[in-house]
């Protein structure tokens, strides 16, 4: 059997700010895989398909065949993006493509998740078979669904860090230990969808570019506090998303803060409540070598944060680029892993880090015509 893959992991984020594909090599076979990202390409959703996901993220009743569109149009993007990066690399064989989907509900109190994604645009565009809805399989075995790449994690940063922090529409971590068994895991607080969410309600901007706007920022002590109290009054023990802070809820912070407050200030107390909350977690107790990922890395203002709190914690802080996967790819290219894993009938979640004991194999695959 060729011990060698090559796999298109695909990532669509809380944050909604765009899809990341990564292209990633894949040596031998189950946990004893080694991943390398070969390339990465990042694409932004288009404005229509953005709204609808956010309506329906944000609760709001749509027409099935709204819907229908909506899981058709995404599949359409990510195959147009893997074409567009596979066009690169024609000397390679693409094996399988592992897809997140956007998430649109997540309830694991009630043992359900949505991750809407129509596959077969992307069956269709590459001929290969394409892994998709990968936390059902942990939610039914009654785990949390979530986070789901921390066994990816070990597999990819164990050699090179005590923890992954990243900074997506939340703040997930993974503390990583020289056993697969005994991986920690969790979703922390909030990171993007905070700061995303204020910078729309103050700024009329998406995002805060580079962190630009909070870099400006000088909060007061009593600022932080009303931030830092706003975030922690929803914070659960147990995985967390638009649900607790969607963009309904980043608003009217954004408006009650606003009345005694610049924006620049707002932002700037709001980076620095994500790293409070994120380094305050018991996750992160203890580990000295932070390795930072997501796309919050490109906020100066929130990496500038964490290196403080770092600092006084006695870690180090670095990108995961520094060990091999980029930032803006990891979550992408931890997909991947998580097809391979799949494909070799390896359980894709950690009973450590969801709380499910048996459950079984992730993933659905949907699969390309068989050549006659």
């Amino acid at each position: 059997m060729n011990d060698e893959r090559f796999i298109l992991g695909c990532m669509t984020g809380t944050s909604l700010d765009g899809l990341d594909v990564a292209l990633t090599q894949i040596r031998g076979r189950g946990l004893g895989l080694t991943a390398r990202c070969v390339a990465h390409r990042a694409a932004a959703l288009p404005a229509s398909l953005r709204g609808t996901l956010g309506r329906l993220a944000a609760g709001e009743a749509l027409a099935p065949r709204q819907i229908l569109r909506a899981a058709r149009h995404l599949g359409v993007v990510h195959a147009e993006v893997g074409a567009g990066l596979m066009r690169d690399h024609l000397d390679v064989r693409l094996d399988a493509v592992v897809a997140h989907g956007q998430t649109i509900c997540h309830a694991p109190d009630d043992g359900l998740s949505w991750q809407l994604f129509d596959p077969w645009p992307l069956v269709r565009a590459l001929k290969v078979a394409v892994a998709y809805d990968l936390r059902q399989a942990d939610l039914v075995a009654g785990g949390q669904g979530a986070p789901i790449t921390p066994l990816a994690d070990w597999v990819l940063f164990r050699a090179a860090g005590d923890a992954v922090v990243n900074l997506g529409g939340i703040v997930n971590v993974t503390r990583l230990a020289t056993t697969p068994q005994a991986v920690r895991g969790a979703d922390v607080g909030p990171a993007n969808l905070l700061l995303d969410g204020l910078c729309a309600a103050l700024c009329g901007e998406p995002f805060d570019y580079g962190g630009a706007r909070a870099r400006a920022g000088r909060p007061d002590a009593l600022l932080m506090t009303r931030v830092y109290a706003a975030v922690h009054a929803r914070l659960t023990d147990r995985t967390l998303g638009r649900e607790q802070f969607g963009s309904a809820w980043a608003a009217r912070l954004a408006q009650e803060l606003s009345r005694d407050h610049r924006p620049p200030e707002v932002l700037a107390a709001a980076a620095r409540v994500v790293a409070q909350v994120a380094t305050g977690h018991p996750t992160l107790l203890n580990a000295k070598r932070w390795l930072l990922a997501g796309g919050g890395v490109h906020n100066a203002a929130l990496t500038a944060a964490f290196a403080e709190r770092a600092a006084a914690a006695g870690a180090s802080v670095r990108r995961v680029d520094e060990a091999g996967v980029p930032a803006q790819a990891r979550e992408a290219v931890a997909f991947a892993v998580l097809g391979a894993l799949s494909q070799d009938g390896q359980p894709a979640t950690l009973p450590g880090v969801t709380g499910a004991q048996e459950p079984g194999v992730a993933g659905a695959w949907a699969f390309p015509p068989v050549a006659r």
